[in-house]
């Protein structure tokens, strides 16, 4: 049989080396063995690269295959071994690669009987002319042969769909880059040098340096880089490798694909879709998975972020739970949140799957109400009912998506939103959400919230008590702050009063000084009802950052004109960063400042020590950009003759000049390379106002070595009417120094706080972990502030300036990955693509909507819940 190779197919290896081979795999090795020796076959096939497991040794299907059929009397020099391949299909692939090199076209399949069909079918799709020899396999449960039907039948279908989804992928994909020469890509390297270039190629954001070879690489962690690789690149060359790698049988190089394809389906959503819910169904009659990272919840959130009416029908299906298991329903309804978050609503259908879910006990099912904008008011019956239902259940991180789902079932649910905001027994997580949720429920709910702010509130008069602001009943007081509103209800009154008397008994330590500062200035600003010079303001601390806050506070809720106006402009110039900031912030909603507050944003513009000035006043032109039109004089001719010439064409001309110099010096300074709000925020106001400069400050950005500078460069150049041009990705990036050597530690923080400390984990985030560690050894951190704290939410830090803009001074990649982000987990921050550097956070409870849009660095210890703004950074060093 010269012209015929017999194809043995490898499965699962139970025997350990030098053992004879049992189960499937032995049945196959023997019958492929006799066929062999029958027809004196002079090439037999030992086909599959699935390293397993057997007793204690790790064994590559093709070698062990190749030892059992010398044992059952092959000629060794007759054996090729097939290694590259994990799948039937791969299989086929590769073997009619090998045997095209022979000039062999005909080969007898070895499998088991029920696997026939397909296999026969795949090696026939690579050209060759295929029969089979199929291998009884032992008596088994009627269970286990259905089993096995349904599997082939799902696979084939699947076989055919991945085929034409892949074609349909190719061809739009091609026109984004070319691939890589064949020769490079088809080479066996060395899996630590492929670990290697894979870490270069993602740093890099070179989706062609991730070669085929790497990608079906025999190694599964090679397999595994290479698909994280590419989700992170996610550009059009990815999509054939992440494709691939969707169909890998290792489940995290599943998830890695289904992740990196739900970041770049924009302009092909439903041909990913497809895709996408193809595998889902394969992974239906696979066993369940006990991987890393889950390719279940990979897929279904690739699905959310794809968006779209077919996305959200398929997940609204898996969400009632159709052939599902509650991990399929739990995932689905999460990624339904992503959508909601999208698009600010859920079809009806939907939102009553998700009911249904959530009365089966789904407990994310609840998630999606809370990220919804809008929902049918004919729900919220039934929306209350269903979360009383899942508060009444054991506690758990996804509980508390009940609470926050009750913000959007109407007055009828303050009375339990009441109930949770004061019980003990309720996490503080969930405490701090049921008084945001009254907060969101009109004027009922807020009185409600006063109510409920009345009984934790320590008691004035009890020095002891008071001591406790210091811990996490903080967060509890200020998000019961913040929950009364602008206009507080009446009966806040007496509440905000005793708040506004809260003293410690002596000298308090530094820290809760700060927090008791904070109470009573916010309490005092409610109480001023807008006048911004009231005694209680003035009273509440020692002039700084409080009294400031609160007088601001004040101002913002009126007109700001005459001493309002004088007021305002002292604000502009505070010491302090973040008031300054949310001063001129103010602005845009506060055009009765006029000439004054256009001469504000002027100053602000040319304060380029503070990047974070400079972007909030940026930030204010490319949203208002009116506010700093010289237009009032075209206004009043047009009032008093509509026949008026109208104003000049050119928008340059209207810019008020303070404003347009400032804005050109601004555009020309040399901010730190990860300063990129402050460089796309200039960018984005030069475009808006139409100023002189701005094309040619967007065209030189169009080929800043960041993406995120790409993309505003590219809609401020559409913005000024160059539609045409694209800012394609950059073609290379420079490698990160921390690419060299990466490591993982333990960061711990001296704090006004206490002791607080972090595990970083090198592992999902190398270059970002050993960054700020690296940093916390040089003392980067020593003398920092917490810049913001969203009680119940988040912790972030990082920040020199402490106002939440600056940075390291160098920029990092991206290491975003598929997995959720809980209680205390810790992960970098971000204003777009690759712009991290320095200020990392800490999550104070479960929210989805961080998962896989940060990376996670590692797992945060302490007492978190009582950390406050303003709090210091005395020391930090690396265990």
């Amino acid at each position: 049989m010269k012209d015929q190779a017999v194809v043995v197919l490898g499965c699962r290896i139970a025997s350990g080396a030098g053992k004879p081979l049992a189960g499937a795999a032995g049945r196959r090795a023997s019958a492929g063995a006799k066929i062999a020796r029958e027809r004196d076959a002079e090439i037999v096939v030992a086909a599959g690269g699935r390293g397993w497991h057997a007793s204690g040794e790790w064994r590559v299907e093709a070698d062990a295959l190749a030892e059992e059929l010398v044992r059952s009397g092959v000629d060794a020099s007759r054996i090729v071994r097939e290694r590259a391949s994990r799948t039937t299909r791969e299989n086929a692939r590769f073997v009619a690669r090998a045997l095209a090199e022979r000039g062999v076209t005909r080969v007898l399949v070895v499998t088991c009987a029920w696997h026939v069909p397909r296999a026969v079918a795949l090696f026939r799709a690579e050209g060759l002319e295929a029969a089979a020899w199929p291998v009884a396999p032992p008596p088994s449960s009627l269970r286990a042969r259905a089993y096995r039907v349904v599997r082939e039948r799902i696979a084939m279908r699947l076989d055919r769909l991945f085929f034409a989804v892949l074609l349909t992928l190719m061809v739009a994909c091609s026109k984004g880059g070319g691939s890589p020469d064949a020769s490079v890509q088809n080479a066996k390297i060395d899996a630590g040098a492929d670990l290697g270039a894979i870490g270069a190629a993602e740093d890099e954001r070179r989706a062609d340096l991730v070669t085929e070879a790497m990608r079906t690489s025999d190694d599964v962690l090679v397999r595994r880089r290479a698909a994280r690789a590419l989700a992170r690149i996610a550009d059009a060359p990815s999509q054939a490798g992440l494709l691939r790698a969707l169909e890998d049988e290792d489940a995290e190089t599943v998830a890695w694909g289904a992740y990196g394809l739900g970041f770049s389906c924009k302009g092909r959503e439903d041909a990913s879709v497809r895709a996408l819910a193809a595998r889902a169904a394969s992974l239906d009659v696979e066993p369940e998975t006990s991987a890393k990272i889950d390719p279940r919840a990979a897929i279904a959130r690739a699905l959310g972020r794809c968006g779209g009416s077919l996305a959200e029908s398929t997940l609204a299906s898996w969400t009632r739970g159709k052939g599902k298991s509650i991990a399929w329903r739990e995932q689905a309804a999460l990624a339904l949140g992503d959508v909601a978050g999208r698009r600010g609503t859920l079809d009806d259908d939907t939102v009553t799957a998700l009911l249904d879910a959530a009365g089966d006990g789904v407990a994310t099912a609840l998630y999606p109400f809370a990220r919804a904008q809008r929902l049918n008011d004919a729900f919220d019956a039934r929306l209350l009912e269903v979360a009383k239902k899942a508060l009444a259940g054991p506690k758990s991180d996804d509980r508390v998506f009940a609470v926050r789902a009750l913000a959007k079932a109407g007055e009828g649910a303050i009375p339990e939103l009441s109930r949770v905001a004061i019980d003990t027994d309720a996490t503080w997580t969930e405490r701090i959400d049921a008084m945001r949720s009254l907060g969101k429920l009109g004027e009922s709910g807020r009185a409600a919230a006063a109510d409920a702010l009345a009984k934790i509130v320590p008691n004035p008069s009890d020095a002891f008590a008071v001591l406790s602001v210091g811990g996490d009943v903080y967060g509890e007081i200020v998000a019961g702050l913040v929950a009364l509103g602008q206009t507080p209800p009446p009966k806040a009154t007496a509440v905000l009063s005793s708040l506004a008397s809260l003293r410690a008994a002596g000298e308090a330590p530094l820290s809760l000084a700060r927090r008791l500062a904070t109470i009573r200035c916010t309490a005092a600003s409610l109480l001023a009802h807008g006048a911004f010079d009231a005694s209680g303001i003035n009273a509440c601390d020692t002039p700084g950052e409080a009294v400031e806050r609160a007088r601001l506070a004040a101002l913002l809720r009126r007109p700001m004109v005459g001493p309002r106006r004088v007021a305002w402009v002292a604000l502009t110039k505070s010491e302090h960063l973040r008031v300054r900031e949310d001063a001129l912030g103010a602005f845009g909603a506060h055009g009765e400042l006029g000439e004054t507050g256009v001469a504000a944003i002027a100053v602000a513009l040319a304060d380029t020590k503070h990047p974070g000035v400079v972007a909030t006043a940026a930030e204010v032109l490319s949203t208002h950009p009116e506010r700093v039109l010289v237009l009032s004089a075209k206004e009043r001719r047009n009032a008093l003759d509509p026949n008026a010439p109208p104003p000049p064409a050119n928008p340059e001309e209207e810019i008020a000049p303070a404003v347009a110099k400032a804005l050109t010096d601004a555009l020309a300074f040399k901010f730190a390379d990860d300063a990129i709000e402050t460089r796309a925020g200039l960018i984005d106001a030069a475009a808006a106002l139409h100023a002189r400069g701005a094309k040619a400050a967007a065209t030189a950005a169009c080929d800043d070595p960041n993406q995120t500078m790409r993309d505003h460069a590219q809609k401020a150049l559409h913005a000024l009417g160059d539609s045409k041009t694209t800012c394609a990705p950059p073609k290379t990036m420079p490698l990160a120094k921390e690419v060299a050597a990466p490591h993982g530690g333990k960061l711990v923080l001296d704090t006004d706080a206490g002791t607080l400390t972090i595990a970083f984990d090198d592992e999902l985030a190398p270059v970002a972990s050993t960054r700020v560690l690296d940093l916390a050894k040089a003392g980067f951190f020593d003398g920092t502030i917490v810049h913001r704290v969203v009680p119940g939410f988040v912790v972030q830090l990082g920040d020199p300036q402490g106002d939440g803009y600056g940075g390291s001074g160098e920029p990092l990649r991206c290491e975003t990955s598929p997995v959720p982000f809980g209680l205390l987990d810790v992960g970098m921050a971000l204003a777009g693509r690759d712009t991290g550097s320095s200020q990392f956070f800490v999550s104070l409870g479960r929210y989805p909507h961080l998962d896989g849009d940060y990376a996670r660095v590692g797992k945060a210890s302490g007492d978190w819940f009582a950390v406050a703004e303003g709090d210091v950074v005395k020391h930090a060093h690396v265990e």
